[in-house]
């Protein structure tokens, strides 16, 4: 059970808590997805203008190739490689050699340029040994890409970067395609153009291949790496299927970013734009840290103050809870005393009061509880005994005798049951006095007792007639009790005549059976027993031996 201090303290807590707590994570939430918002703008800004740039850069790219295809130098040198003279096509190769390896110093960004022929074949190249690049099967004969053809941008392990390759068909005078010239181009001179130092929204952007290598960034020393960085495929996936939404994952380093994704088709790149979670957020867990500080503080204050007013009250409390637990205990000698004037003091006044209201009250009450409890005990006695010689009456024999029928059902041990009859008593009654006659019986009953064990029943039937219930007891065992009962009543000395009297007893006896499934029943075969024994003579036992079990 909560003491009234500590609730007083929890609703000062939860006063305090509730609307403030509730009003801090409002705004805080509010706040959060303010600025949410405001990075997911910012990194869609960032992708597109990286996507924009490397639009531009690559149209760029094609038309210097376009412009390199239309060179009378590689028109001729195709041409003349078709025919079947071959001093002319060696010097031809060279003069096309010649011409790239001019072209390629020129060009800074370019990487390699190479000339083939209809059927694919390097006809000449500006480096020794050409990075052979995938074109579309039967590209010369498909009309549809007799145009500029992109190769997908990807790592170069031959130049450790990331290469962009574009093929561009070299065209006769008469509109017949002599080959193509394809032009490498190396990816980390558009890196300074994905991020405007002064526009462009602070984060970092990644250009991803197909295969989720990380072929550049605005980073320089992730550009600069010797081998292509991975990210999970799953989470470009996911970035992939909704484009523009941010998401929070690992970055690169395994620290918190908040970032997005953009698919361009042309060429086919991944652009993902991220930034640091902490450099967003920081400024948010600071004032949130400062918020979960102030209301410590706040917390600290109410509760100190919450403790001082419940001990002022609590104390006064605890002093009558103590006073009234030694009442409850039965110690009324409590008294209280108190120096305040207020309502406390007031009820001290009262409990003291009461208290000695109480002291009067319970030494009547003690006096009137051993009144009833001496009057109870003896309404108890005389409900289940007998007025004149103390045996249970015939109620309580009945019960008695209901009981024993229920055990022996259960555990099938025998009881035998006696029925004393006291011969000529009538004659003796009327011969000596009723008083006498009482004397008698009362002195007899007595005797029967003392002959009985603790754990069996004397009851008084009726008139001069005794019951005796002996409990897991056979027959035989009970005629020695009946002659043990006979001898001890043979002479009773009555103060009424100051005479000693013969008395003489006739004795029924049974013992419990199967049939005895009722008191009626076991009560019917003990009167007969006692019937065979004033039959016979009176002054003796007679003994009705129990019907034999059948095997």
């Amino acid at each position: 059970m909560k003491s009234i201090k500590s609730k007083i303290i929890i609703f000062s807590i939860l006063a305090t808590l509730i609307p403030s707590l509730g009003l801090g994570i409002l705004a805080f939430q509010q706040n959060e997805q303010m600025i949410s918002e405001n990075v997911t703008r910012e990194l869609r800004a960032l992708a597109n203008h990286a996507s924009r740039e490397l639009d531009l850069w690559t149209k760029d790219q094609i038309y210097i190739v376009r412009e390199l295809s239309t060179s009378k130098v590689l028109i001729e040198g195709l041409s003349l490689t078709s025919q079947p003279q071959k001093n002319k096509l060696i010097t031809r190769q060279k003069v096309l050699e010649h011409y790239l390896k001019s072209v390629h110093k020129k060009l800074e960004t370019v990487l390699e340029l190479t000339v083939i022929n209809t059927e694919s074949e390097v006809i000449a190249s500006s480096i020794e040994s050409p990075t052979p690049v995938p074109l579309p099967q039967n590209w010369p004969e498909n009309s549809s890409i007799q145009g500029s053809v992109v190769i997908p941008p990807h790592w170069n392990a031959h130049y450790t970067t990331a290469t962009l390759s574009i093929s561009v068909p070299v065209l006769s005078i008469d509109d017949f395609i002599l080959g193509a010239l394809i032009v490498t181009f190396d990816l980390r001179n558009i890196q300074s153009s994905l991020k405007d130092s002064i526009k462009s929204p602070p984060g970092e952007v990644l250009l991803l291949d197909k295969d989720d290598n990380i072929m550049l960034a605005s980073n320089i020393s992730v550009s600069n790496a010797d081998n292509p960085v991975s990210l999970d495929h799953e989470l470009v996936q996911r970035l992939q299927d909704n484009p523009g939404e941010s998401e929070i994952f690992p970055g690169l380093h395994q620290q918190k970013v908040i970032g997005l994704a953009y698919a361009s088709e042309k060429p086919p790149i991944t652009i993902i734009a991220n930034r640091d979670y902490e450099s967003i957020y920081a400024a948010w867990i600071q004032q949130r840290n400062l918020f979960i500080g102030l209301i410590s503080v706040i917390l600290l204050i109410v509760t100190t103050i919450a403790f001082r007013m419940g001990h002022a009250i609590v104390i006064p409390l605890q002093r009558l809870i103590c006073a009234t637990e030694k009442i409850v205990k039965g110690d009324l000698n409590v008294e209280l005393t108190t120096t305040q004037r207020n309502e406390m003091g007031q009820l001290t006044l009262m409990f003291n009061q009461m208290t000695d209201k109480l002291r009067q009250n319970q030494a009547e009450i003690d006096a009137a509880s051993t009144a009833m409890q001496l009057k109870n005990q003896l309404l108890e006695t005389l409900s289940i005994t007998d007025s004149l010689t103390g045996l249970y009456n015939r109620n309580k024999l009945n019960l008695i005798i209901n009981d024993q029928l229920a055990r022996y059902a259960r555990n099938k041990r025998p009881f035998a049951v006696l029925m004393i009859d006291v011969d000529y008593f009538k004659t003796l009654n009327d011969s000596l006095g009723h008083i006498a006659g009482d004397e008698i019986l009362t002195t007899v009953a007595k005797k029967i007792f003392h002959c009985i064990r603790s754990v069996d029943f004397a009851a008084r039937y009726g008139g001069d007639e005794f019951i005796l219930i002996l409990t897991e007891t056979t027959v035989d065992e009970a005629v020695k009790t009946a002659e043990r009962i006979r001898s001890h009543v043979a002479n009773i000395y009555c103060t009424a005549i100051h005479e000693t009297v013969n008395v003489t007893l006739s004795i029924g006896i049974i013992q419990s059976e199967p049939e005895d499934t009722s008191l009626t029943l076991l009560l019917s075969r003990v009167d007969s027993a006692l019937y065979e024994a004033k039959h016979a003579g009176r002054n003796q036992a007679y003994c009705m031996q129990p019907k034999p079990t059948a095997a």
